[in-house]
């Protein structure tokens, strides 16, 4: 499966949307399909908007360790299991610098990965990274109607999560 080109101007990326699993030196970031009793969770942000959880890694980082590290600070979420890792955007980036001086450049990736766990503490909020006001759950097809309006990917990987199965085959 490869879903068309899309200009991801807020990231300066060209991407597609596809279930083969890139390189773990392209991905940049992981995001999350997180469920507790097979909702989602979906975290909202001081500056206003919702999204998923999930963010860049950090220098030396592994992709695995970088979902259970984002989903702890930006919903308070322990992962219980090991990632299901079924789907990316991957693209090229038309900036003319990296984001950060460790990510992959020009090639770069977002892994999507869905995940079982359980709520343990409040977000952690550490410093530079989205301040989370609210975390909440949602059943899978709301999570997709309220993330569709956003972009970034959000709802386009639920909504292949969903035809796999979703929280059935998570």
């Amino acid at each position: 499966m490869h879903g068309f080109l899309e200009d991801w101007d807020w990231a300066q990326t060209v991407v597609r949307f596809t279930d083969q699993r890139p390189p773990d030196e392209i991905v940049q970031s992981v995001r999350a399909i997180a469920l507790v009793d097979d909702r989602v969770v979906v975290c909202a942000q001081a500056e206003g908007g919702i999204f998923l959880p999930g963010g860049t890694r950090e220098p030396g980082e592994t992709v695995d360790g970088c979902l259970r590290r984002e989903l702890l600070e930006e919903a308070g979420f322990r992962v219980d299991g090991e990632p299901n890792w079924f789907a990316a955007h991957c693209g090229v980036s038309y900036h003319s610098m990296r984001y950060r001086p460790h990510c992959p450049f020009p090639l770069k990736s977002w892994l999507w990965g869905s995940v079982h766990g359980e709520f343990v503490s409040p977000p952690t909020n550490p410093p530079g990274a989205e301040q989370v006001v609210l975390v909440t759950t949602l059943p899978p097809r709301q999570a997709v109607e309220a993330l569709a309006p956003l972009g970034r990917g959000y709802s386009q990987a639920l909504e292949y999560w969903l035809t796999m199965g979703g929280a059935n085959g998570a």
